[in-house]
């Protein structure tokens, strides 16, 4: 002990520190590039009172400036990992994340012998040219996505109309066999009326030439003939038997 000898007074409550308008930087993500802005943040901590001795030996009464350096660097250095959304949407995972980068580069050699208590994320400032950056590329995502959908309309609206054209040939094709059967079988049909109606004739034919006794090729020739032409419309034809002697007659009438 002597004259010039003195006591170092260390704090031994809490230190409080504001840090304003600290710049970082974003992880860009899937989306974007990375954005730069500031932030507000407020933490407290505690010197170690069993190490206060080799605190003054290390780093003397500059502890405070060093504590503040190794923290603005770690919390730059683990916001670069985060995407800028989860500023807004993730805010208590973020002050997690942020104060076990802070007491993680506080541990490093040589060791500042303080602990982290509290700490807070306060304010994020986004300066105008990021906003405007930052909407700029949310336009251009809705855009492409846009554009994207539209192409896929046109893609869906050809294949539909191919499918619609397919649809209509086979509806097509399924009408013109449906119709060729259709007229097969109604010439098959009138065919096959035709054969029955003349076997009916060849049948009555046969059985009224026996039934009037004509037997001769001849007679059932010229019967026949005679019976062709009252068959035509074109023909006014009158057969009549004139006297007791059988005597056949025929008067024909010139064609209508």
């Amino acid at each position: 002990m002597g004259p010039d000898y003195r006591f170092v007074k260390y704090q031994a409550d809490a230190h409080h520190v504001h840090l304003e308008d600290l710049d970082v930087f974003s992880d860009g993500g899937p989306d974007s590039v990375g954005l730069s802005f500031q932030l507000d943040v407020d933490f407290t901590y505690f010197l170690k009172e069993e190490e206060i001795g080799v605190l003054h030996r290390d780093l003397a009464k500059t502890y405070t400036s060093v504590i503040q350096s190794r923290t603005i660097d770690a919390i730059k250095n683990s916001a670069t990992t985060v995407p800028f959304t989860d500023y807004f949407k993730k805010r208590k995972d973020l002050e997690a994340q942020l104060k076990e980068a802070i007491q993680a580069r506080w541990n490093e050699k040589p060791q500042l012998h303080a602990e982290l208590d509290q700490f807070f994320l306060g304010r994020i400032l986004i300066p105008s040219f990021v906003a405007d950056k930052q909407l700029s590329a949310k336009i251009q995502i809705e855009t492409n996505k846009k554009e994207e959908y539209l192409q896929q309309t046109r893609i869906e609206r050809e294949v539909t109309a191919v499918q619609v054209n397919t649809i209509n040939l086979e509806k097509n094709k399924l009408l013109r066999e449906t119709e060729a059967k259709a007229s097969l079988i109604t010439e098959n049909a009138i065919a096959d009326a035709e054969r029955i109606n003349n076997d009916a004739i060849n049948e009555g034919t046969a059985d009224l030439l026996q039934a009037v006794g004509i037997g001769t090729q001849e007679y059932s020739t010229a019967y026949t003939y005679i019976r062709t032409l009252q068959n035509r419309r074109s023909l006014n034809l009158s057969v009549s038997y004139l006297d007791q002697d059988n005597v056949l007659k025929t008067t024909s009438a010139a064609a209508a």
